[in-house]
Formats: structure tokens, sequence, C-alpha cells
């Protein structure tokens, strides 16, 4: 059996998916974390084979939690799964430490056959993800000149109240631009957003 733990942070979704998983005969779910941290603890007592990861957690990003997740469960294959249909998301996932990379809206049969495949050592991208990657192959994000200034000031550390009266601008407006800015990169945080700005020379 292939043993899987869910890392979401939806536990009803979760847990219909283990159900599904669930009537498989090669596939068995050993456990659900709805934390970053829960998943921490549970990969240490179970040690599963494949790490289902969803990217925005409310305690981190889990592309970035994979190098933690990978030094605790060494044999472990992580397949993201998760709703950001993004190239620069993909792109991010596959060079963080992923073995795959699955949207939420793909059916069981492409899911458990993604499971599958990472188990046997492949990378296994599910169609649609493949297919945003064929269309935007990666290059630098485009970003606005607004976006670009409150990219800039979240580097230099200032908070989204700050960076609205430094710009001038509404709370909510600014706290749009960062969500904006969030998908653009494919960063599941603030933490995550900033440390890509800068590897990215973007600011």
């Amino acid at each position: 059996m292939i043993s899987v733990v869910i890392v979401d942070d939806h536990r009803v979704v979760a847990e219909g998916l283990a159900k599904l998983i669930a009537e498989t005969d090669d596939v068995e779910v050993v456990g659900i974390a709805c934390t970053l941290a829960e998943a921490t603890s549970m990969l240490e007592e179970r040690n599963p084979q494949v790490v289902l990861l969803d990217v925005g957690m409310p305690d981190g990003d889990g592309i970035d939690a994979i190098p933690r997740f990978s030094a605790i469960c060494p044999s472990a294959r992580f397949l993201i799964f998760t709703t950001y249909a993004e190239s620069a998301v993909v792109h991010r996932a596959m060079q963080g430490g992923a073995n795959g990379y699955v949207l939420k809206s793909i059916g069981v049969n492409e899911l458990l056959t993604g499971i599958r495949r990472v188990v046997e050592s492949a990378t296994f991208i599910c169609e649609e993800a493949a297919a945003l990657i064929a269309e935007n192959p990666e290059v630098p994000p485009m970003l606005t000149l607004r976006e670009r200034e409150v990219l800039q000031l979240m580097v230099e550390g200032y908070t989204v109240k700050e960076i609205s009266g430094k710009l001038c601008l509404a709370f909510e407006t600014v706290h749009s631009y960062t969500k904006c800015l969030r998908r653009k990169l494919g960063c599941g945080n603030t933490a995550s957003l900033v440390r890509t700005a800068i590897e990215r020379h973007l600011v």
C-alpha cells in the first residue's frame, strides 16, 4: 500500500479526498494535517511515502516547507495539491523540491495516477498545469509600476498599514496589491513573496 499524508487547511476537503482514496486497493491515507506544524509531527510519526501538500497554509507556505519536511522524512515524495492555477507557482514548486503538481480541479483518477507516478520516482504534473507551463515558460512577471513600489516597500520591511501611509493609498488597496503580487509570483504568504522578490532580483 502507498501511504499518504494530506496537508490541507480545509479539513472537509481533506476528509472527502481521504474517503475517495480509501476506495482504492493500493493507496491509503495515514493522516490529515491542517497546519504545517501539525504536518511536521505527523511526518515524524507516520513516515508516509507521499505527502499531498497544499501551498497556502495558515502557518506558512507549503512549498517553502518542503526542504524541512524532506529532512524529517527523506524518503517521502511531495505532490503539490492546490487551487493555484498559475505557471509561476508550478515553476516555483518544482524548483522548490516538489516531485509533482496537481490542481484540485482534476479528477480522482488523475490524482491517483500522480501519487503512483511520484512513488516510482517519476515527476508528475497534471494536464492542466502542464498546459500552463507550455503556454507560459518561466519569464519575469509583468508588474505594474505601483506593484513594484509596493513590493519594494515590502522587501524593506514595511507593513501593509505603513505602505498605505507612505503611498497615500487605502489599506484595502494596498492589501489588494499584495494579493495580486502573491498570485503573480506564486507565493502563499508575505515571507515567501519577499524572499522570491529578492531571489529573482525584482526590486
